[in-house]
């Protein structure tokens, strides 16, 4: 990455079925490297998320920091429409980041083949896909992730 304000890139990135590129946007960032994966099949840890194993897309991505400063990114996760399970609708999908614990950060712009999440300030793992039974609150309203 070359030190800049408003820096996009997208890795060229996939699994065997098929190709699964993420863009990810920095407000501002300075030089360095980041390392992109996508891994054919759910996130290891799906069971413990929000998301549902049974209605979310079968690749997950990892994003490695390797010597850049940055204040936030957004990044969008592509897929294919074959990788999604067959009762997912792609208009309820949140993005789940992992590392040690879920978090869910703000989903922005959807596609029938891609999701968005902004305002990140650390690199993990991410998991795409619908809430799977959202916590309810001591009033019984429910609350879904971030």
């Amino acid at each position: 990455m070359p030190t800049a304000g408003g820096v996009s890139r997208t890795f060229e990135i996939g699994t065997a079925s098929g190709y699964n590129p993420v863009t990810v946007n920095f407000d501002s960032v300075s030089f360095g490297n980041i390392v992109a994966n996508a891994t054919a099949g759910e996130h290891p840890n799906i069971g413990t998320s929000n998301i549902s194993s049974g209605k979310d897309v079968n690749v997950y991505w990892s994003l490695t920091n390797s010597g850049i400063t940055f204040t936030s990114y957004n990044a969008t996760f592509n897929f294919n429409a074959g990788d999604i399970d067959g009762s997912a609708n792609t208009t309820n999908f949140i993005v789940g980041k992992y590392s040690g614990g879920w978090t869910y950060p703000t989903v922005g712009t959807k596609t029938s083949t891609s999701t968005q999440a902004t305002g990140m300030t650390s690199f993990s793992d991410f998991a795409v896909g619908a809430v799977n039974n959202p916590p309810t609150s001591a009033n019984n309203t429910v609350t879904t992730p971030k």
